[in-house]
């Protein structure tokens, strides 16, 4: 089909599922970048203020996009499960692998069962308290704690 098209002798060399894939995958980080803006949106809207922020530092199984955001406010789930107030489809997480609470002096990291969190190269047991910059790993997921200032309850 593309040799009939007056194009470019490299992209013909692409072959047409090649390229038709490459489309796609565009399309989908358009559209996972989208969903993002609408939900900033509708937290700015609303007046919410988001108390700390996970940016996703590396995923083990690189399938998902590197600095994505994950707001973090009050006491907050994380996991796989579509109960948990962050959802991760990571398969290296648990349904719901952690309890993020807010406190005054940081955030409280509670893993849940015996989930797998480090938090600053300790492993987490019972509970850690992280501080802005700190980093948190959580199953195959490494994170970078960002608290906004002011956050103190």
């Amino acid at each position: 089909m593309l040799r009939h098209m007056n194009c470019s002798p490299a992209l013909r060399g692409i072959g047409f599922w090649a390229l038709r894939i490459a489309v796609r995958l565009i399309l989908a980080v358009v559209r996972e970048m989208r969903i993002e803006w609408r939900v900033q949106r509708e937290i700015s809207e609303a007046g919410t203020s988001i108390n700390a922020t996970l940016v996703l530092l590396s995923d083990e199984d690189r399938r998902m996009r590197r600095g994505k955001l994950y707001a973090v406010e009050g006491e907050t789930t994380v996991g796989r499960s579509h109960n948990c107030d962050v959802r991760i489809g990571s398969p290296s997480l648990k349904g719901t692998h952690c309890i993020l609470n807010m406190e005054a002096d940081g955030m409280n990291v509670v893993p849940v069962g015996d989930a797998f969190v480090v938090v600053d190269g300790e492993v987490v047991g019972r509970r850690a308290l992280a501080q802005d910059g700190s980093t948190i790993q959580m199953g195959g997921l490494v994170f970078r704690l960002r608290l906004e200032e002011g956050n103190a309850l």
